[in-house]
């Protein structure tokens, strides 16, 4: 494993947000919740203690950066979920283009709050590391 390859940064980062977002459902039992938090939280740490290297340097910032995606999702998840809770009284549901709810095994309605759930829990992360 090559620590000054960029695109080792970039596809942990990329694939590790996908995989979480697809598998967003396991996400509500807090043990498994804690556990791949604490794996987020190694890779992220993994981007930030090689975040000075020249080699990662882009034209429009740091590959290293990439690697706290999924660590941004989690936290984001977090909040937006309990906030749902909150709000709407039941789980968020991740929704796709023409998708219903009864496809994901939920009996109810989608409305506007899944929706916000969906783009925020998937633009967030992204536009938190446009920060760095």
């Amino acid at each position: 494993m090559n620590l000054d390859d960029q695109s080792l940064y970039i596809l942990l980062g990329s694939i590790g947000q996908i995989i979480l977002s697809l598998f967003y459902k396991t996400l509500k039992n807090t043990k498994i919740y804690l556990i791949i938090l604490v794996f987020t939280i190694l890779i992220a740490l993994l981007g930030c203690l090689n975040i000075n290297r020249e080699s990662l340097k882009m034209a429009n910032g740091n590959a290293a950066t990439w690697a706290f995606l999924p660590l941004f999702f989690m936290i984001y998840y977090w909040i937006l979920r309990n906030l749902f809770r909150m709000i709407f009284g039941n789980e968020p549901l991740m929704t796709g283009y023409m998708q219903s709810s009864w496809e994901q095994g939920e009996y109810r309605r989608l409305h506007i709050g899944d929706a916000f759930f969906t783009i925020l829990t998937l633009i967030l992360p992204f536009l938190t590391t446009l920060l760095f």
